[in-house]
């Protein structure tokens, strides 16, 4: 069969691989650390490209406090101070960041997965996932969080999140996925960048959004002497934003497509760390801080459901 999913001991973590025996493609989840997507492997002629930048031993893997892969769920990014007001209510968060100044990236970071199904099919192979968050601290909401990672023969990895209302009142939910690309070894500077967008968010020096203003640049752009750790607005009319990573050198184009429109991934983080070996690219659901700004957060209502789709690709 082309496609098999298998699990096996990285160290005391528990992984499954999804693989396809023809191209060698290959995505690697741990379930028990937050269902994180470990490795992703994609070909591109004769070459097998890893283009996930994650920590290389179990024990880094556990100790990551980059957030690398991680699935940010029921919010991403920054909430200051860890405070929100929700239908008239305060709540506190716990203040996670380092240094102790804010709420950082969500609730279910580390966390033992529940794996709910795998299933193989000639033409793709899929694993999902799923936590629960009931009254955990500062989030006193009862929501059930999926994720389906699949990997397909035409060679893209899907990742589809899904956040379904347990509970008898409302409650916000943003969701963002985190995940270090590179392309090869070269460094980011060898590559150029395409991102979706014209309009960029204002930050204070809390990493905490003040307005909106215009976006100008080349697309796409060298990243050599650029760094980058901006929300940019994504355009909803096309129903698909493509953020595209691009080696000349290697004649390879990485391309990340978030799903647009009412209640999905309107906004992208890219972020570019000091040793320039890799470069965040993140879809959001909603605008940093949203909790507290509302700007592009979902609220569902008791029962309802809300989901969207990244797609990973090499052109």
């Amino acid at each position: 069969m082309p496609f098999e999913i298998f699990k096996q001991q990285f160290g005391e973590l528990t992984e499954y691989i999804i693989q396809e025996a023809s191209t060698g493609n290959r995505c690697v989840i741990v379930p028990e650390l937050g269902g994180i997507v470990r490795q992703l492997s994609l070909r591109k002629n004769l070459t097998l490209f890893s283009v996930l930048k994650t920590p290389p031993t179990p024990h880094g893997l556990v100790q990551d406090a980059k957030s690398a892969s991680e699935l940010l769920f029921p919010f991403a990014s920054r909430i200051p101070d860890g405070k929100y007001r929700f239908l008239g209510k305060p709540y506190q968060l716990a203040k996670n960041e380092t240094g102790g100044l804010n709420a950082i990236h969500g609730l279910v970071r580390k966390k033992n997965f529940h794996l709910e199904e795998q299933s193989v099919h000639a033409d793709y192979a899929s694993l999902k996932l799923s936590f629960t968050l009931n009254e955990t601290e500062g989030y006193p909401f009862e929501v059930h969080f999926s994720v389906e990672y699949t990997l397909h023969a035409d060679g893209r990895f899907t990742l589809h999140y899904e956040a379904r209302n347990n509970d008898s009142q409302p409650c916000p939910v943003m969701f963002g996925w985190h995940p270090y690309f590179q392309i090869g070894d070269e460094m980011a500077d060898a590559w150029k960048v395409s991102i979706p967008s014209n309009e960029i968010v204002t930050f204070d020096s809390n990493q905490i959004p003040t307005g909106k203003e215009p976006f100008y640049l080349e697309k796409p752009t060298l990243l050599y002497r650029k760094a980058f750790d901006n929300c940019f607005i994504v355009a909803p009319e096309s129903g698909n934003a493509v953020t595209e990573l691009i080696s000349e050198n290697q004649n390879v184009t990485l391309r990340i497509s978030q799903e647009t429109g009412e209640g999905k991934f309107n906004f992208l983080v890219l972020y570019t760390p000091p040793a320039r070996d890799c470069v965040a690219i993140e879809p959001l659901t909603a605008n940093v801080d949203s909790f507290n700004s509302g700007d592009g957060l979902n609220i569902l209502a008791p029962g309802q459901t809300i989901s969207g789709t990244i797609t990973v690709n090499l052109a």
